[in-house]
């Protein structure tokens, strides 16, 4: 038989139950299980699961694919008899394409920048003296720029000047170029093999 029962403990909700197990060698180990269950049914009811628990425990790093029409066991048999490889795991990262933007343009009345003398008297202390001086500075001022054009009554005739302001285009925002979709893939795991852990027998 591939379970054998060693000993149990009772406990105040359930029973541990210390056994040996006949799975690539003599294994010996403990669980806890129902208080009402027998240990030898239950054990055997749960053999394969005790059996994916101890490769478990053996293969800690293990990445295990759960294979398809395959008990979690068998997948994990399958898995060592492969090498116990770890799958190399990839990211592709994609950036999407996008489309030419034209330029965006505005219109706006031009100015025209002037700049003039000005002169101010201030009070500052010279010497520890409070002196009174004539301070000059240039101040630059832009200015809107306009432009006189005729006037017309509503018979076409012309009956003087006006003045309207100077407009002038500008870029709101520029140009973009389309660009093209792409893909870049990069090796977040590679393809590694898990070492086998020595087990630990159970003492009761």
């Amino acid at each position: 038989m591939a379970i054998t029962i060693n000993s149990t403990r009772e406990n105040d909700t359930d029973q541990t139950v210390f056994f040996s197990i006949d799975y690539d060698g003599t294994k010996k180990w403990h669980g806890d299980i129902p208080k009402d269950a027998d240990p030898q049914t239950h054990l055997e009811a749960n053999e394969d699961r005790l059996k994916t628990q101890i490769l478990r425990k053996q293969y800690p790093e293990a990445d295990v694919p759960q294979l398809e029409d395959k008990t979690p066991l068998e997948s994990f048999e399958a898995w060592i008899a492969n090498g116990c490889k770890n799958a190399e795991i990839t990211k592709t990262t994609v950036t999407p394409a996008q489309p030419a933007v034209d330029a965006v343009m505005g219109e706006r009345q031009k100015t025209v920048e002037s700049s003039e003398e000005v002169t101010t008297t201030e009070i500052v202390e010279q010497d520890g003296k409070m002196v009174q001086k004539s301070v000059t500075k240039t101040v630059v001022t832009n200015t809107p720029e306009t432009k006189e054009v005729p006037l017309f009554d509503e018979a076409g005739e012309e009956v003087g000047t006006t003045t309207v302001p100077v407009m002038e285009s500008f870029e709101v925002s520029p140009a973009v170029e389309a660009v093209e979709e792409t893909s870049e893939t990069v090796i977040t795991r590679p393809e590694t093999v898990v070492e086998k852990v020595a087990w630990k027998d159970t003492a009761e």
